[in-house]
């Protein structure tokens, strides 16, 4: 990665990056990943007017995205080269990946679900030897620091919520509840982490702890199942 680009670079980036920010021209980028093509293949591959195809290839073709060739009367355009391939497919699968919102049942709380695991090794249930938690209409399992919700053989990672039950604000007189006001949250620190909005909380006796400077935050109760 280039440590210490110039104003020129960084907008030459930012064009490349507008130039991809539409649908109809990423998907351009995908058909040219296997060849060219010319503006009437595009056209008829996609059912568009050919001024259409025109108009989204000259905005490729500006961000330096794509390069063209004449055969005859013919106009061909290809991929410029590799890292516009790889920025393409890098930008796919973490879209794939990016953090997606749905609602429970009750239309009221908003479940954040990050990762999807497809090959997932370990099967979470009743007994799975993981914490259960309440989590919305579903019960979630704590995993190395993660929140596990298995359907079938995929299992989605999940964040409660910030929420009026469970706020990111800080509480400098919580009293520490469940562990001496000096101890100090984090990785082995004893207590389960459990991702809370976009943090990480702890869960001692029920309720999520947030180390904060000095002192310790309370956000809030789950209900371990």
């Amino acid at each position: 990665m280039i440590s210490d680009p110039t104003d020129r670079q960084l907008e030459l980036a930012a064009e490349m990056l507008k130039a991809l920010a539409e649908p109809h021209r990423l998907k351009m980028m995908l058909r040219l990943a296997d060849g060219e093509l010319s503006v009437g293949q595009f056209a008829e591959l996609d059912k568009e007017k050919i001024t259409t195809v025109s108009a989204r290839l000259k905005v490729l073709l500006s961000a330096g995205l794509v390069r063209r060739r004449r055969e005859g009367q013919t106009i061909f355009y290809a991929v410029a080269d590799a890292h516009v391939l790889n920025l393409v497919d890098n930008a796919i699968e973490h879209a794939c990946e990016e953090p997606r919102a749905r609602i429970d049942e009750n239309q009221q709380e908003l479940i954040m679900t990050h990762h999807i695991h497809t090959d997932h090794p370990h099967k979470h249930g009743p007994g799975c030897g993981h914490i259960a938690i309440q989590h919305g209409d579903h019960v979630d399992y704590l995993h190395d620091g993660h929140l596990h919700h298995q359907e079938g053989g995929v299992v989605e990672e999940h964040a409660i919520e910030v929420s009026g039950t469970n706020p990111d604000l800080c509480t400098p007189a919580f009293d520490h509840t469940g562990h001496p006001a000096d101890h100090v949250h984090g990785p082995s620190c004893g207590h389960p982490a459990v991702p809370h909005g976009d943090h990480v909380d702890y869960l001692v006796d029920g309720r999520l702890h947030h180390p904060h400077s000095d002192h310790c935050d309370d956000h809030g109760p789950v209900k371990v199942a």
